[in-house]
């Protein structure tokens, strides 16, 4: 039994029941940034990680902020190895496409 599928008693997982939640009242896309921005670091490493944040998903596309133009064309050459990855940490749920967006860099509190 995986924490997906309830138990003899019918209970599930609490974070699958929270992802369950979550999607049934259309916010299935802000679950899946979330999940996204949780393992980004370690998918992209943390040169990438310092350059480059997921900073929403747009029809599936997850549009990446990067704080330079050059790290916009360093986005798109490793979109399909980040995309893998993703798909591999995120069991297949992860974005359908990826796109740069340069913006200013993130303060830190």
């Amino acid at each position: 039994m995986s924490a997906d599928d309830p138990d003899a008693d019918g209970c599930l997982a609490i974070g699958e029941a929270t992802r369950r939640l979550l999607r049934a009242r259309g916010l299935g896309s802000t679950l899946l940034l979330g999940e996204v921005m949780a393992v980004w670091d370690n998918v992209v490493g943390p040169v990438v990680a310092a350059n480059a944040q997921p900073g929403a998903l747009d029809d599936g596309q997850l549009v990446v902020d990067v704080y330079e133009s050059a790290w916009s064309t360093e986005i798109q050459f490793l979109a399909a190895s980040i995309l893998e990855k993703l798909s591999e940490r995120l069991e297949g749920v992860g974005p359908t496409g990826l796109r740069p967006r340069v913006t200013a860099r993130r303060k830190e509190c």
